[in-house]
């Protein structure tokens, strides 16, 4: 036993979508649970899309991302879930974790620890990225997009919700992507394409972005005829996927699948008493797909604890 710890039946890693659903429903249930975030709750929805409206979560055909944050925030802390805005920097295979220099024990421990969006690497792009310099993982304020021109970079979901968002406070968009067709939403698509919102770079990529102390211009390539060009802009938006949070769970031993956690049916990873939950175990991110599998592995963890005569 670890000594001075605080004891919980589960810790949940992470307070996105999955991460707050899972400690809902463990609530919910009877458990004494906790969940802990070391950044804002709600995860991406806070963080990259406060303003941006959910339109396929069921049940709210139009909700604000924040909204619907606060909502499950408001619930968990209702229903008692403990919820510690501490950074977890270990978990160990004995379910300890560790925020803050203290130690909680847990019967089971959830990884909901979820994605961060992905990086091309390229010059200029770390720089900007700092003190609202112009490069943007979304429309993350609006106002900092008025009448400004704006480089959507990416061909899925996300790239081309963002166009849609930045359509309405300005008219100057490009979206450039490194193929010749988009893997979005078709009915996303053929609003851009038909109601031509932005112009639209087919098999291109960014290479450099420049400018003093905001973006003034990006270099970009056409990858099929290995032609460089420039293009005069204000704000660049980088969304070319997510990558996983793996660094707190690096050392376990956890089976993964190629960047997510490997899980069984009921949510378990192979190490015992260690689930996992949300985009960090799924290839669709959809915040109701997190919300599902955080009340599944919790549902799960509730069994492996109790273990009640129906399971």
């Amino acid at each position: 036993m670890v000594e001075n710890s605080i004891d919980y039946d589960l810790a949940v890693v992470g307070g996105g979508p999955a991460g707050l659903s899972a400690g809902i429903i463990a609530a919910y249930k009877g458990l004494k649970v906790a969940v802990f975030e070391g950044g804002t709750w709600g995860g991406l929805l806070s963080t990259i899309y406060p303003y941006k409206y959910v339109f396929n979560y069921p049940g709210t055909p139009r909700v604000l991302a924040t909204h619907l944050v606060s909502e499950w925030v408001r619930q968990a802390a209702d229903l008692g879930v403990h919820l510690i805005k501490e950074r977890v920097t270990e978990i160990s295979k004995e379910r300890v974790v560790r925020a803050a220099d203290r130690d909680y024990r847990a019967k089971v421990v959830i990884i909901a620890t979820g994605m961060r969006p992905n990086t091309l690497g390229i010059p200029g792009e770390m720089e900007f990225s700092r003190n609202n310099g112009g490069v943007f993982p979304y429309v993350t304020e609006p106002e900092l997009f008025r009448d400004k021109r704006v480089l959507v970079v990416g061909g899925g979901d996300t790239a081309l919700d963002a166009v849609i968002d930045a359509q309405q406070v300005t008219d100057k968009i490009w979206i450039a992507h490194r193929k010749d067709e988009f893997r979005a939403a078709e009915t996303t698509v053929d609003k851009i394409v038909t109601q031509k919102i932005a112009k639209i770079l087919y098999n291109t990529e960014l290479v450099e972005i420049k400018g003093s102390s905001e973006v003034e211009e990006v270099t970009l390539y056409d990858n099929q005829s290995e032609k460089k060009w420039n293009l005069a802009v204000d704000r660049v938006i980088i969304a070319v996927g997510l990558v996983p949070n793996t660094e707190v769970f690096d050392h376990l031993g956890v089976k993964m699948n190629n960047r997510f956690i490997h899980v069984d049916n009921e949510m378990r990873t192979n190490i015992e008493g260690i689930f996992a939950a949300g985009d960090i175990v799924s290839v669709y991110q959809l915040a109701s797909v997190a919300a599902a599998q955080g009340a599944l592995a919790s549902h799960n963890a509730y069994k492996y604890i109790r273990k009640p005569y129906w399971a």
